[in-house]
């Protein structure tokens, strides 16, 4: 811990990577603050938990990494990290790199549980069925899945080959829904037609959830 809060202010530089704040600014002075200001950077040193709260955006994948990162580097004998998600969804294509960096860290013995509390919809959904570890979700929260969405705007080459596209990505994400949970690809190329929402109970059932918690 003294790595990452220092005793008068701390720059932590790894590579790209840089947290740099002053203690007395942010409340540290007061050892009860230090769990809770951890959160305020998307981290639970204690539990080592990365936070992914609302949109999935661009650039959200670095942000991961980094705290992967940071976290590896406060506890060197950490295999398994989990990730705490509430969040509507987003960007598709950030969502599809979080699951290849997931991936990538499973080919060297780490792993990424992943808790819902809250919702996990849209993309936000696909990356919890994908998770690499423990998928878990607490009793009221819920998951949506649906059609990919996409507004192009320009020559009719240009949205034919947009169109071409969104339905190759559309392909993907329901390959990758079927190989990880216990329906097969026409299912859910089936029910994302339009929002189908679940329960906790009802996605464990389809097997994009293994315990609730």
């Amino acid at each position: 811990m003294d790595e990452l809060y220092g005793n008068e202010s701390n720059t932590y530089l790894d590579d790209s990577i840089s947290v740099s704040y002053n203690k007395e600014e942010q409340g540290m002075t007061d050892p009860n603050r230090k769990y809770f200001r951890e959160f305020d950077y998307g981290i639970d040193t204690k539990d080592n938990v990365i936070i992914i709260e609302g949109e999935i955006q661009s650039g959200m994948t670095f942000d991961v990494v980094a705290k992967t990162r940071l976290l590896m580097k406060l506890n060197e004998d950490v295999k398994v990290f989990n990730i705490l998600l509430n969040s509507p969804g987003g960007d598709v294509i950030e969502t599809l790199a979080l699951i290849d960096f997931m991936d990538t860290m499973k080919a060297q013995g780490i792993t990424f549980n992943i808790i819902v509390r809250g919702a996990a919809m849209s993309a936000a959904a696909l990356l919890l069925t994908c998770g690499t570890g423990n998928r878990m979700i607490s009793k009221h929260s819920k998951i949506m899945v649906h059609q990919l969405s996409t507004v192009v705007v320009g020559k009719l080459n240009d949205v034919k080959s947009n169109a071409k596209f969104s339905e190759e990505l559309e392909s993907d994400c329901n390959e990758l829904m079927a190989k990880y949970s216990n329906e097969d690809k026409a299912y859910w190329e089936n029910i994302s037609s339009s929002d189908f929402f679940m329960s906790s109970e009802r996605a464990k059932e389809l097997g994009i959830v293994d315990v609730i918690i």
